[in-house]
């Protein structure tokens, strides 16, 4: 499934454009309108529910098969994700500490305990880390998951995540009217539509095997569902109304749209799309994505001054400042991943899923 690492690059890239493109001018209008950030950030969850759920199923018949301890599993699990996600989230963390990058030392508690998305809930100040938000909800869905998917019978798994992902929206319109508080989608039950997503299309493909799985499991209707909701959120954010209505349905619109997307290229696409998809510096950036997405509010902070910006001449806090940040990030992430990331991430091979080829291989984010 190389393809999903270029989706992952295209996820990254939308979340840099999202940031960094300028709100003055006319000429981005449209990635405005779209949320273009919110998009790529949708995209990862949906990824991220496929991969991980599907893993945890293979892992789950592996036990079954060999009558191993399903706390086998487990462990193995959670030492992977120990191993991918805390060194370079708390290295970055404390630079930014030692730096005295605001607002990281007075509130370093909270994104140490991965509840960066509660913070911003309760307060609204996100600062240079407001994009943390994020990955305080992935690391709050791993602690859930993995038990619901090796504890319950596969014969209810289907109804269990379709109830998940119609908590979604649900829990964000309720939560919505009740507090009135824009930051309502950023909160870990707000999410589990796309991650819930990504889950069923992980459990259709364990199900019935990639050879038989070629339709998409929402169908042609899906899609278009998908498609109509987004359509209906840009519209409510160009005239400035139905503001919770709005962020109710846009994660499962963007979700049945990247599911499509995520569902194709796990299959794997053909032809030109498809050639594009497997071009090598795509595969890289997807490949460096984590750290792209941990460093680039901090580099943005630490660029974006006036004694910084005058030493540039022509580049002004303007489109052309904004490339610079994002040139930046992506050479210091990758610096980060060859020095850095990446040998920590070769030690998960002493922690192999069981029954899983692609974490036999080294995989680079399995």
């Amino acid at each position: 499934m190389v393809q999903l690492d270029a989706l992952r690059a295209f996820a990254v890239l939308a979340v840099l454009a999202g940031h960094f493109t300028p709100t003055t001018s006319t000429l981005f209008l449209p990635f405005k309108l779209v949320d273009l950030a919110g998009l790529g950030v949708r995209l990862f969850f949906v990824i991220s529910g496929f991969l991980i759920t599907g893993i945890l199923l293979r892992s789950k018949r592996y036990c079954e098969k060999n009558r191993l301890p399903i706390l086998y599993e487990f462990r193995q699990f959670y030492a992977r994700r120990v191993l991918r996600i805390f060194p370079l989230f708390y290295f970055v963390l404390g630079l930014a500490a030692l730096l005295d990058i605001p607002p990281v030392r007075e509130t370093f508690g909270w994104h140490a305990a991965y509840l960066s998305n509660v913070y911003l809930f309760l307060t609204g100040r996100g600062g240079s880390t407001s994009h943390l938000w994020s990955l305080a909800v992935e690391e709050q869905f791993y602690l859930v998951w993995p038990w619901i998917i090796l504890l319950v019978s596969r014969r209810r798994l289907p109804v269990v995540i379709l109830v998940t992902i119609a908590i979604g929206p649900i829990f964000r319109l309720l939560c919505g009217l009740y507090t009135d508080n824009s930051k309502t989608p950023i909160l870990p039950l707000s999410c589990l539509d796309t991650l819930g997503v990504g889950a069923f299309l992980a459990l259709r493909k364990d199900q019935f095997g990639q050879e038989h799985c070629r339709k998409y499991p929402f169908g042609k209707s899906g899609l278009l569902l998908g498609v109509g909701v987004l359509a209906i959120f840009m519209l409510l954010r160009a005239t400035n109304h139905g503001r919770i209505i709005g962020y109710s349905i846009f994660d499962i619109g963007v979700a049945l749209i990247a599911g499509w997307v995520v569902w194709r290229a796990s299959i794997g696409i053909r032809g030109p799309i498809g050639k594009l998809l497997e071009v090598e510096p795509l595969l890289y950036l997807g490949t460096i994505s984590y750290g792209i997405y941990i460093y680039h509010n901090f580099i943005h902070y630490l660029l974006d001054r006036p004694e910084i910006t005058k030493m540039l001449v022509l580049l002004h806090a303007g489109l052309l400042s904004n490339l610079l940040i994002c040139a930046t990030t992506i050479f210091v992430a990758a610096i980060s991943w060859h020095c850095f990331e990446r040998p920590i991430n070769n030690l998960k091979r002493y922690f192999n899923y069981g029954g899983d080829r692609s974490s036999k291989k080294g995989g680079r984010h399995a």
